[in-house]
């Protein structure tokens, strides 16, 4: 794991480091031995920063997760004193990968309180890291722990006998529906028609037979053969185009000729929640 800063074992804090180096010595407030020994850390605002890493956390198997994480830490010498944060910290970084060292992982950056999870694709393997400063308090504030819980517990809704008729402008064979929800990622749509469609099937008029050297030569022979079209009675076939937080985008064809239809259909959605980072920076569903 990546660390920038310091345990203090008298605190129990994970702090930011000062910037101090062996050339300080000779200046204010170190000259001294007592001011020396006596010494703890001179930071400003503009250093508190502090970025922690977690391990990598393994799911098991490539899943969609929604990374809902609790942060606790304390300010520096006052360990009554509570997290506080400006609009910008602290920031998250989740990274996904399928590789466990973690090579070719995407990653998605939450900058800030109020700032959403934009989602990521199904990843096995996933890490976090934080980053905080000050924020409102005068001293450095620090980590004292972490609550990272990956969750799949989805939510989701039906939208009943929905017309595909009412979003099809009549320029494309997409279908985009809004949904009722907002979702940081849709994971499953199912399609129920509840209605046949008119379709056409293709039957062979004349008869046709195997001929025994059919690898060498045709694979049938026969009189001359034609096909009829006739009209069927069929159920649409449905294809997930793509989906967004809040809309889903649907193909509907006809299972043989491939023709765009329409149709009243019972659609299940699927996804995980949105997520941002609350006041007291953890990033929570919304």
């Amino acid at each position: 794991m990546a660390k920038t800063g310091f345990f203090d074992s008298s605190q129990g804090i994970y702090l930011p480091k000062d910037s101090l180096t062996w050339t300080d010595l000779n200046t204010s407030p170190y000259a001294t031995w007592d001011n020396y020994t006596n010494w703890y850390q001179n930071l400003d605002n503009a250093s508190t920063t502090v970025e922690f890493t977690s391990d990598t956390i393994d799911f098991g198997s490539s899943r969609t997760v929604l990374p809902l994480i609790t942060i606790t830490g304390l300010r520096d010498g006052t360990t009554a004193a509570e997290l506080d944060f400006y609009s910008g910290k602290p920031i998250i970084t989740i990274e996904g990968s399928d590789n466990s060292d973690m090579s070719s992982a995407t990653s998605v950056v939450i900058p800030g309180r109020d700032a959403p999870y934009d989602g990521m694709v199904k990843k096995r393997y996933y890490r976090i890291t934080f980053n905080i400063n000050s924020g409102g308090n005068t001293t450095a504030q620090g980590f004292t722990g972490f609550n990272i819980v990956l969750s799949t517990d989805p939510l989701e809704e039906v939208l009943e006998g929905f017309d595909t008729s009412t979003v099809d402008d009549g320029s494309s064979i997409t279908r985009t529906i809004s949904t009722a929800n907002s979702y940081s990622a849709i994971t499953y749509v199912g399609f129920t028609p509840r209605a046949t469609i008119s379709d056409t099937e293709e039957i062979v008029s004349t008869g046709l037979y195997m001929v025994a050297d059919y690898v060498a030569t045709d694979y049938v022979e026969g009189s001359a053969s034609a096909l009829t079209s006739v009209s069927i009675t069929t159920l649409p076939l449905a294809q997930v185009v793509s989906t967004t937080t809040n809309s889903i985008t649907l193909r509907v064809l006809a299972p043989n000729t491939g023709d765009e239809v329409d149709c009243s259909a019972d659609i299940l959605v699927r996804g995980l929640p949105n997520a941002a980072i609350d006041v007291n920076g953890n990033l929570i569903k919304q």
